[in-house]
């Protein structure tokens, strides 16, 4: 069963990995592990949810735990109900992002705190063949914070400006739960948006809901071209995570739309990023900057730790102190937006300096074997660099002569890497930036010969 207990939730392919028992299984040992007296169930739009709901209700309650069950939601609204009732957790019943095949469980404590692998996870899976009765069982209560949430998001863009019915909106809700907050929060804003997929279906029938990779968002840039539009923006299943494209069908990085977001809004205060970053963001970012492990539970508890006001990851998620640390990808789009109505230039031109640099994307290598033998192996190849390894190794040639930068046409330039493993796939995830395309490839062809070279090894 531990192969559904990932570094952040739980997550199989239903009904052959997570199934109804088992989340009831899961929902028990949640509440023994909190020791919870109430907490809060949601779900997203999967056709499994519903089944996967009950059974965590029934898990939760047989425990002695009373529930507040909020139906439908989009996962930042699932945060903000833990966060504004008196309650001692919660279970998000989704996958996030995943095909549709899927399901999960999203698990937090008090404050919507994210109970991970390193935090409680583990734990729980120990618990759930144990006996987890309550005595008592707990009552279901059903409860809505939506209009709450919804005033919340107003309230954060009540001073946009007018301008902002001049910026022409695409907006792909992906056929997920997002619409359930947009069709109340955007006629009571003076956004200007055309609305693709915004249909809520379970099985996602246009194109898959993960919003990281380009593939699902050729729709959204098709008809942002189309449309003559400013900009495009694009929620996953779940409403946590939100991509963007420019007025040319673009695709615009989330580490560039952070730092557009903490300059405006947060920009004497620190900012939390993950390891993935572009050294022009950082640069940009400068004593502000805290980095982190990459993974929503690892950056909310870098900025609770440091006292962060903003946070982002590459992925799309972005973490305000307003959501008490949590993510918000209708919030992130609020802020955005009115970033855009303070400078009068195309999206594109706006994001040019956070270009200066040519990136690799992250790249993916399989990988089975001994993980630590692989990074050994790089930070011996690498090791006159300098060195983190704060999430997998990264490695930094910046201003700094060695005899590991570039070398086509005898000519020296900077470069960097990060490479990790996924926590959820048996994969290598690569990073590479460099000041020229020559390097850029280069350094690509080298790590990459590298890691072939040791798998083959093996």
């Amino acid at each position: 069963m531990s192969n559904i207990f990932r570094a952040y939730d739980v997550r199989g392919v239903y009904p052959d990995e997570l199934n109804e028992e088992i989340s009831k299984k899961i929902a028990g040992a949640t509440v023994k592990f909190l020791n919870a007296k109430k907490i809060v169930v949601g779900e997203d739009a999967r056709v499994s949810s519903p089944a996967l709901r009950k059974a965590v209700l029934e898990g939760a309650t047989k425990a002695g735990c009373d529930v507040y069950y909020i139906g439908q939601c989009t996962t930042p609204l699932f945060y903000f109900t833990v966060n504004n009732l008196d309650v001692d957790g919660g279970i998000m019943v989704t996958a996030s992002h995943n095909p549709p095949q899927y399901n999960g469980l999203k698990i937090v404590r008090k404050g919507s705190r994210p109970i991970s692998e390193d935090t409680g996870l583990r734990e729980i899976e120990k618990l759930i063949n144990s006996e987890v009765s309550g005595g008592e069982e707990g009552n279901t209560k059903e409860a809505s914070l939506k209009n709450d949430y919804i005033e919340f998001l107003l309230n954060t863009s009540k001073n946009i400006s007018d301008k902002v019915s001049d910026i022409k909106i695409i907006i792909d809700a992906s056929n997920g739960v997002t619409p359930l907050i947009l069709n109340d929060l955007l006629p009571k804003t003076k956004l200007n948006v055309l609305p693709l997929y915004f249909e809520i279906d379970g099985t996602f029938p246009n194109h898959l809901s993960d919003t990281s990779r380009e593939e699902n968002l050729g729709d959204l840039k098709d008809k942002v071209i189309a449309e003559k539009a400013d900009v495009g923006i694009a929620f996953d299943g779940d409403g946590d995570r939100m991509a963007v494209v420019d007025e040319k069908g673009n695709i615009v990085r989330a580490d560039a739309i952070s730092a557009l977001i903490h300059d405006s809004f947060y920009k004497n205060e620190k900012v939390t990023h993950d390891s993935r970053f572009s050294k022009s963001v950082r640069d940009f970012f400068g004593n502000n900057s805290i980095p982190s492990k990459t993974g929503h539970s690892f950056v909310k508890e870098v900025m609770r730790n440091n006292q962060c006001a903003f946070g982002a990851e590459l992925s799309g998620h972005f973490f305000f102190k307003e959501m008490n640390y949590a993510d918000s990808a209708i919030l992130a789009m609020l802020r955005f937006v009115e970033v855009l109505t303070k400078i009068d230039k195309p999206l594109s031109m706006i994001v040019e300096p956070f270009r200066k640099y040519f990136n690799s994307g992250e790249m993916n290598f399989e990988f089975k074997g001994d993980k630590n033998s692989l990074l050994r192996t790089l930070r011996e190849k690498y090791s006159d660099g300098q060195i983190s390894e704060l999430d997998g190794i990264a490695v930094e040639y910046w201003d700094s002569p060695s005899i590991k930068l570039g070398t086509i046409s005898d000519k020296t330039g900077n470069w960097w890497f990060n490479a990790r493993f996924s926590n959820t796939e048996p994969l290598m995830r690569v990073v590479v930036e460099a000041e020229t395309k020559n390097l850029l490839d280069e350094k690509v062809q080298e790590i990459s010969n590298a890691i072939k070279i040791h798998q083959n090894q093996k």
